[in-house]
């Protein structure tokens, strides 16, 4: 009976002691982040010969919260975005790509007030701005002679883009915007709350848009001619595509 004790407190300590690791494996805070030698390695990894590591200069390095970290780069006059993410106890990439236009990071995916757009974009390209939309779109669907009704919803908010410096930013979502998410995300919540498909990021008929324009007004697309980009899991990034004149009111 006492050997059956001592192997029963023998196991609850190793669990314990399991628990506790893994608690402190998964949920350690962040460390001091990467070195700008070493995150110019890991970019080069990525696109470039590794044993160049001149190639590329980072331009800044921008806390989004504790585990979050947006670094704006440039490599061969190829502008750039990196994301970077705190998980099992190490700083990790979890996105790159030099595509010319703005993306959404949702931080923190079920809550809209960490939503950031980012960019960067050759300054030599001809945009001298661009407008940024979050848009819903109308229906109307019956359901059990239900009527349902979506009114559409049409943001913006318009970004200069003029002087070098400016070719890369983090803007936080507008409070007005943020108000819309959250409102919209509780009703459909509401609507299925049992449904664990529900997506968090926002629903399907809500998205995000751009519009880039020249010094005429006129639409300007920047170009990517070596434009790419990878991402590995675990971070939501929306890339925004244009949205044609005539869909909006």
């Amino acid at each position: 009976m006492k050997q059956n004790k001592i192997w029963i407190l023998a196991t609850i300590a190793i669990i314990l002691v399991l628990v506790v690791s893994l608690y402190f494996y998964f949920h350690s805070k962040p460390s001091e982040f990467i070195n700008e030698s070493e995150l110019i390695k890991v970019i080069n990894t990525q696109y470039y010969d590794a044993d160049v590591l001149d190639s590329v200069e980072i331009q800044e390095v921008v806390f989004l919260g504790e585990t979050h970290v947006f670094v704006p780069f440039v490599s061969n006059d190829n502008y750039g975005t990196s994301y970077w993410v705190w998980r099992n106890r190490s700083w990790e990439l979890g996105g790159i790509n030099t595509i010319q236009q703005p993306y959404v990071w949702k931080v923190e995916p079920e809550d809209p007030s960490t939503y950031v757009v980012v960019w960067n974009i050759d300054p030599e390209q001809e945009m001298k701005e661009f407008d940024i939309y979050l848009l819903n779109r109308r229906g109307y669907s019956v359901s059990n002679d239900v009527h349902h009704y979506t009114p559409r919803v049409q943001l913006n908010v318009t970004v200069s883009f003029e002087t070098k410096e400016n070719s890369y930013g983090v803007m936080s979502l507008p409070d007005e915007w943020k108000t819309f998410l959250d409102s919209y995300v509780k009703v459909e919540q509401s609507k299925q709350p049992d449904s664990f498909m529900f997506d968090f990021i926002h629903p399907s008929n809500v998205y995000f848009a751009w519009m880039p324009y020249d010094e005429r007004g006129e639409l300007s697309i920047p170009v990517s001619p070596n434009g790419a980009g990878r991402g590995y899991g675990e971070i939501h990034l929306e890339n925004l595509s244009t949205i044609p004149e005539y869909e909006l009111e």
